[in-house]
């Protein structure tokens, strides 16, 4: 990417961020999008398709990191548990603060179906892909291993997105420790089993 598309981008980001912490990103348009950016409608749509495109390409980068860390984590099997969960949990919700005015705006009395099915679509990506590198993680049931991937998948991705939303529902400032709490207790342990018992 040349210089020119780097700052294009970063003042979509920019802009993006700052609208959507103002209102639902659905209530964004394209119009108001370019012209906080400083850029005209032919580099917009050069660049996304609309502004909940360029959303999602920003909470995704930094998503993606938390993702990582935690798969890194859980496939070492270094850590028990509850210090995989621990860690992650933090780094998720070092994300909610980042980005504390566009989750509040969005989310916040469910405002945002867009934000929803971001943070949604990304959870459940997440345990897809760790399945994808260990099958042997999924636990045993009936039906094929391709529909019990989804199943557990969407049950924990819909899951982790109801103790963000109802943690974002307290007063600020929020209790860090609180959710980093109810997110270790109500995972499930599978998804982190944790280092081998010592012989």
């Amino acid at each position: 990417m040349d210089v020119r598309a780097r700052r294009t981008r970063a003042r979509l980001r920019e802009a993006v961020l700052r609208l959507a912490s103002e209102r639902p990103v659905e209530d964004v348009a394209v119009a108001d999008l370019v012209r906080t950016a400083r850029i005209n409608r032919t580099t917009f749509y050069k660049h996304a398709g609309s502004p909940a495109a360029v959303l999602e390409r920003v909470l995704y980068a930094d998503l993606d990191r938390v993702r990582s860390g935690w798969i890194d984590d859980t496939l070492e099997g270094r850590l028990s548990v509850q210090e995989v969960w621990e860690r992650a949990s933090h780094a998720l919700v070092d994300h909610l603060e980042r980005y504390d005015a566009l989750y509040t705006a969005g989310l916040v009395g469910r405002r945002s179906a867009v934000l929803h099915r971001l943070l949604v679509d990304h959870f459940v990506e997440s345990v897809r892909t760790l399945l994808a590198r260990d099958p042997e993680m999924l636990p045993a049931g009936d039906g094929p291993t391709a529909w019990r991937t989804e199943a557990h998948a969407r049950f924990v991705g819909h899951g982790e997105f109801g103790v963000v939303e109802a943690w974002l529902s307290l007063p600020a400032p929020r209790d860090r420790a609180l959710f980093v709490s109810a997110i270790t207790s109500m995972l499930p342990a599978w998804l982190a089993p944790g280092p081998p018992p010592r012989t």
